[in-house]
């Protein structure tokens, strides 16, 4: 009886012991190589992703800004955008107006070509501008779509450095569970011993 007394004086520094005083459970070599490495490529992603991410977002608020006032048809836009293609236009517009003039017959011929002339350059601008809002609706749906990737990138990063960090605590749960069941049956198996005495 006196090694049982003893046993149970002993029982709950051994039990706290191997349940709680183990703290994390011990690391082999090729887990802590591997969780270093999980680690440093987390940490490059995410590091590279702080940095990118951003810049790239600095970088498409202009064009997105300019694609965007396309859109809307904003005139000054719209002219500065147009401004050569116009001037090439109304350049050659006025080329021809000078040879109607010039070299075709007097009569209604002539002056109808040169009447027709302002409406065609009007007609050909407006379907310019027209253009250049279509240009502006792709160029801000392109924007949008690299805003959207870079969203999913962001999303992916973010799980996949969760999905690392819960694989890591469910390994080092069931590692910890495994030590402790070690511990219990070394436990069991002392009192068995002591118990037999």
């Amino acid at each position: 009886m006196h090694y049982f007394s003893w046993l149970l004086d002993l029982f709950p520094v051994f039990l706290l012991g191997g349940l709680f005083g183990g703290g994390q459970p011990k690391q082999s070599a090729e887990e802590k190589a591997l969780a270093k490495s999980q680690k440093e490529a987390v940490d490059v992603g995410v590091g590279g992703a702080k940095e990118d991410i951003p810049a790239a977002r600095k970088a498409l608020q202009d064009p997105l800004k300019f694609f965007q006032a396309l859109l809307t048809g904003d005139r000054n836009t719209v002219m500065d955008v147009l401004g050569p293609e116009i001037k090439t236009l109304t350049a050659q517009y006025e080329t021809a107006a000078r040879s109607t003039e010039e070299f075709a017959p007097r009569g209604g011929g002539r002056t109808a070509v040169l009447e027709e002339l302002p409406s065609k350059k009007a007609g050909d601008i407006a379907t310019m501008v027209g253009g250049a809002r279509r240009e502006g609706a792709a160029g801000v749906t392109d924007i949008a779509q690299i805003f959207a990737n870079l969203g999913v990138g962001e999303l992916g990063v973010g799980a996949s450095t969760a999905g690392t960090a819960r694989s890591q605590a469910i390994s080092d749960i069931e590692r910890q569970r495994q030590d402790q069941a070690a511990a219990g049956q070394a436990i069991g198996g002392l009192i068995a011993v002591l118990v037999g005495l």
